[in-house]
């Protein structure tokens, strides 16, 4: 008899859910195992490198223009290539950077590395002696520091060891390659601190390294503002400077600053910032604010989503209170004259006129109209990253890049004469009919003075800026004392800073304090003789010198300077215009008055020392020549100086012309009868006036 067993009610339920818990479990190990052990390493790089972080955007750049609106300097868009560092085997990385290069340098790239600070190949050589922070930086253990003493070891170590390159490349490529990982150990490039592979890369180039990310991985490209300088940008090249990359110093310097504003924006360390003149005087203008962005990439580094969380805000425009057609005729005039001086004649004239500064200011305004150094250079050579011309222009001798306009201090010569003369008529030693004997030669504080001007006999104060009498200056700024002539030099502002936006030295003023600061010495009565004609330890800047001249010419009012007429944003609505305040100097209008009419004698009489330059002019212009002696001249000529305010009746403009080496003040003249023409726009007589210029006799007189 056959039992048959009766499965237990369920059973079926039980043992498809007992297979279906196998099944699963088996799944899941499979996957695990996948995970752990097949695509462990895939896996890995995923979760490390799927990263996320605020990036920014950044903002044009404010464009800058000259005060009619003619443009100076401006922003272009252009493409940058980047690399994040990611996780792959060491042999496909270095072929991988290795094509990235050969892209870039197809588009004539270079990629900056500090490892041309130490080594260099062909032959493979140690570029300096101080090598510690290379080896350092390279070796694997401290160990490894005793094996390496020469370049070769050096080079042999990061190809073997540090960064595992094949020796199939060539010592070409294996540098190559050294240079962009050794960048990359210093810099550990990540998603939120990229490293800066290449600058304004062409399209061409942009586009394949797109195209071809997935293989180039880590290497993204993006879009940025890049600074152009017109045509005009050389002519106002020390106004102007120039911008370049932020050092570490001005990183934490600027964001310092920042961290006062609630809503300011930090700078990165690949922004772009002034380096001189406007460019850096007015970066709170011209930066802009950089827009933020989010971002994830995934494992090569590729952007997988993104999206603007701050809009960027562009820089303000700038507009300049420099004429450029009047900033032309200056820069020109000024170089063809010191070219002119250096040909002329006599024994006094060594030919060696090689520089000098030009400065026209509106004296109702404070405005700088025209701002000339020279030598001067093109602002280019920055922005294109010209290396060579750089180091030129460093490295000369004459120094074109210093704006000698703001930071040249020259002894003033007679042009100082006027304030003594403000001085002494203030303090009640003379009158504008007080007639002052000046013999050829009087002792003076037990020292001999000559008059240049001969035997003068007697003469007042219109007769003695006509002629520029040393004698007359001499004993007058004697009587007045030296104390009294420091308190209205410094009235007008010499012996501090201006104001202007750009940076500028403070010179130095002859006094007693001075001389026994710095020489520990007395002051004695010739001395005030001596500074009473703009000499001895005396130096001003030309922009002091061009306030001081037209402080004198609007009848006391003391504007302070400035280059920057206005800002804009980009809806063209004004941020930003500067104080027109001015001080009242405490001179008498009689006074200033007395010494404005010597001065037009300078230009208007017959025995005026600037009347050659301005004969059969069409209006009427008030100056004064000076001559200032070096100490040197036994071998070199004096410089020469010119400073005149126009028309006469109703001042507009004040002008300073300097010329190194250039003799006499009177040789200069011409250059500030060019900017008249210019200003007053009598271009039908500038034929005439440049034949009046070049010409080759001018009489010798100070």
């Amino acid at each position: 008899m056959i039992t048959k067993k009766v499965r237990p009610e369920g059973w079926d339920r039980y043992l498809i859910l007992a297979i279906f818990i196998i099944v699963a479990t088996t799944a899941i190990i499979y996957n695990l195992a996948d995970i752990q052990i097949a695509n462990g390493q895939k896996y890995k790089e995923e979760s490390v490198y799927r990263l996320s972080a605020q990036g920014s955007i950044y903002p044009k750049r404010g464009d800058i223009y000259d005060r009619n609106g003619v443009p100076i300097a401006g922003s272009r868009m252009g493409y940058c290539a980047q690399y994040v560092d990611v996780s792959m085997p060491v042999d496909q990385k270095n072929s991988m950077l290795l094509e990235v290069i050969k892209i870039l340098e197809a588009d004539h790239k270079t990629i900056k590395s500090r490892l041309n600070n130490y080594i260099d190949i062909n032959p493979i050589r140690f570029k300096t002696d101080k090598i510690d922070a290379l080896i350092s930086s390279i070796v694997k253990s401290k160990e490894d520091i005793k094996s390496i003493a020469t370049a070769e070891q050096a080079f042999q170590y990061m190809q073997e060891k540090t960064f595992a390159i094949d020796s199939s490349y060539s010592t070409e490529e294996a540098f190559k390659i050294m240079q962009l990982r050794y960048e990359i150990l210093l810099s550990r490039p990540q998603i939120n601190n990229p490293l800066i592979l290449a600058d304004d890369i062409s399209v061409s180039t942009m586009s394949e390294l797109e195209e071809r990310s997935s293989e180039l991985r880590g290497v993204t490209t993006f879009i940025k503002p890049y600074r152009e300088y017109y045509e005009n940008a050389a002519l106002v090249s020390h106004v102007l400077g120039y911008v370049g990359g932020i050092s570490k110093d001005e990183l934490g310097q600027f964001n310092t600053e920042i961290e006062k504003d609630k809503n300011g924006v930090p700078y990165t360390a690949n922004d772009i910032v002034g380096k001189m003149g406007i460019e850096s005087a007015a970066e709170s203008l011209l930066r802009g604010v950089s827009g933020q962005t989010f971002r994830e990439v995934d494992e090569n580094g590729k952007t997988t989503t993104s999206y603007l969380e701050r809009a960027p805000d562009p820089g303000k425009d700038t507009y300049l209170t420099i004429d450029i057609a009047l900033q032309k005729v200056a820069v020109e005039s000024l170089k063809s004259n010191i070219e002119r001086i250096r040909r002329m004649g006599g024994k006094k004239n060594f030919g060696d006129a090689n520089a000098g500064a030009v400065v026209v200011m509106d004296v109702n305004s404070g405005d700088i109209l025209a701002m000339a150094s020279y030598p001067d250079f093109d602002p280019k050579v920055f922005i294109e990253n010209d290396t060579e011309a750089i180091n030129e222009l460093w490295s000369d001798p004459n120094s074109p890049i210093v704006n000698r306009a703001t930071s040249g201090r020259y002894a003033p010569g007679s042009t100082y004469k006027p304030l003594v003369s403000i001085a002494a008529l203030e303090s009640g030693v003379i009158t504008p009919e007080t007639k002052i004997k000046c013999p050829y030669k009087e002792e003076i504080g037990d020292m001999m003075f000559t008059n240049l001007e001969g035997n003068q006999d007697y003469i007042n104060l219109e007769r003695a800026l006509e002629t520029s009498s040393n004698m007359f200056f001499y004993k007058v700024g004697v009587q007045t004392g030296i104390d009294k002539i420091v308190e209205w030099a410094k009235i007008f502002g010499f012996g501090k800073k201006t104001g202007i936006e750009i940076g500028e030295a403070i010179g130095s003023l002859a006094s007693r304090e001075f001389k026994m600061q710095n020489f520990g010495e007395e002051w004695y009565p010739a001395n005030t003789a001596m500074a009473s004609i703009g000499q001895l330890y005396n130096a001003f800047t030309p922009i002091q010198i061009v306030n001081y001249i037209s402080t004198i010419a609007n009848g006391g009012k003391k504007m302070a300077p400035h280059l920057i007429k206005m800002a804009v944003n980009d809806s063209g609505e004004i941020v930003y215009e500067p104080s027109k305040e001015y001080e009242q100097i405490p001179a008498s209008q009689k006074n200033i008055a007395a010494v404005q009419k010597g001065m037009l004698a300078v230009t208007h009489k017959s025995d005026g020392t600037a009347a050659n330059a301005f004969k059969d002019f069409p209006f009427k212009v008030a100056g004064k020549t000076g001559t200032s002696e070096t100490g040197k001249e036994a071998t070199s000529s004096s410089n020469g100086l010119f400073v005149c305010y126009a028309p006469y009746d109703k001042p507009e403009i004040a002008v300073v012309v300097v010329v190194e080496h250039g003799v006499w003040g009177s040789w200069t003249a011409p250059i500030a009868r060019d900017i008249m023409m210019e200003y007053f726009r009598l271009n039908t007589e500038r034929e005439n006036a440049k034949t009046d210029s070049s010409q080759e006799t001018i009489d010798i007189i100070w």
